[in-house]
């Protein structure tokens, strides 16, 4: 019988690994190929990147993660001297900080930024600027929340293997 704590972890870790896996994916494979790109394809295709990820599974994933981290460090907390108790709350520190928060603050302004282009009307020296202003700090950002969910992840495997 799975107990209430450890079906709370198997979420927390599924969530988190949803989130590496996209975040990991996106570096490993989308950048690569963006780097190619002319400016107005690059920015047309980041802005409906940005409007089809928002949808119930991304949302899951992103939201989920550190809601089930939560509730798994809290679920394992209340367990006397649980040995999983360090790695999950450690890996709900870097996931918050590091992939949710980063994403806050860093990803999601530069994509509303980039939604408020319109490349109607602009030159391409315009959509040049943009993309100077966008793809840097987005993808510095980008880096950033794909180590600290990979290292999220790593830290809740590291938990789910640590006996209650």
């Amino acid at each position: 019988m799975i107990r209430y704590p450890s079906l709370l972890l198997a979420l927390a870790t599924i969530t988190t690994a949803l989130m590496a896996g996209l975040f990991y994916a996106f570096s490993v494979s989308i950048n690569l190929a963006f780097r190619h790109l002319p400016d107005t394809q690059y920015i047309l295709a980041m802005q409906e990147i940005n409007k089809a990820i928002v949808n119930p599974l991304f949302l899951f994933g992103f939201l989920g993660s550190p809601l089930f981290l939560s509730l798994a460090a809290l679920a394992y907390r209340k367990q006397p001297r649980s040995p999983k108790f360090a790695w999950i709350f450690a890996a709900l520190v870097v996931f918050i900080v590091g992939s949710f928060g980063v994403t806050i603050v860093g990803n999601i302004p530069l994509n509303k930024q980039l939604e408020g282009f319109s490349l109607q009307g602009s030159s391409v020296e315009q959509a040049k600027v943009m993309r100077g202003v966008f793809a840097e700090s987005w993808n510095n950002w980008h880096t950033v929340r794909t180590i600290c969910s990979v290292c999220s992840l790593v830290l809740l495997v590291i938990g789910c293997l640590r006996k209650d």
